[in-house]
């Protein structure tokens, strides 16, 4: 079976942008808010090099809620696409969650099992490719992306600056704690081939 790196959007891949609108940091809504995260596009190379096959998975709410239509979400899409191509760098699959259960939308307002801290898009993702969800990291920014992952099977990398005073202070949550913390994704692509280097050492295959 495949071996993969599921990887969460805004935050870890893109930049959040600043909504005028709420006073909030937000998912881009428009192809030209997108920046990458410094070092994204040579993090998706790493892992491909070291043999894992990357798959985003992202929430976007603002579909329910009605703040972002289906068309600008694949435009934006599309440019986070462009800017990693333009750094040798893709993805192999692309998984988003339109849903929130106070959404406006009828046909996106609902509860949902793909809605991340819940694990459907990585076991859909892992049904459809052949993917080894044991052999696994999700990597992102955010406690549900870490609840996601170990719901799912997988190991976790939590990207984040924060001071581990801080840090330890989001591990009270229920399943939140992930298998490492990185600074960036540098850091984490680091973490995932150490593990897997240790793994093959041990004689568990690739």
């Amino acid at each position: 079976m495949n071996k993969a790196v599921f990887i969460d959007r805004d935050g870890t891949l893109n930049e959040m942008v600043y909504d005028e609108t709420h006073g909030l940091l937000d998912s881009p809504r428009r192809p030209e808010q997108v920046q990458l995260v410094k070092g994204a596009a040579a993090f998706l190379r790493g892992l491909k090099t070291a043999g894992f096959m990357t798959v985003v998975v992202t929430n976007q709410p603002g579909v329910a809620k009605g703040t972002l239509t289906l068309e600008e979400l694949y435009a934006v899409n599309r440019k986070v696409a462009r800017m990693l191509e333009a750094g040798h760098a893709e993805w192999d699959e692309m998984c988003f969650c339109p849903h929130h259960p106070k959404g406006v939308k009828r046909a996106f307002a609902k509860k949902c099992n793909c809605r991340k801290p819940k694990p459907g898009m990585l076991v859909q993702a892992a049904k459809d490719r052949g993917i080894d969800l044991r052999k696994s990291w999700m990597v992102g920014d955010g406690l549900n992306d870490i609840q996601a992952g170990r719901a799912a099977g997988c190991k976790t990398i939590l990207v984040t600056k924060l001071k581990l005073d801080q840090i330890e202070q989001f591990f009270k949550l229920q399943n939140a704690k992930p298998t490492a913390i990185a600074a960036d994704l540098r850091h984490a692509l680091r973490i995932i081939r150490a593990a897997s280097k240790s793994r093959r050492n041990k004689g568990d295959g690739p």
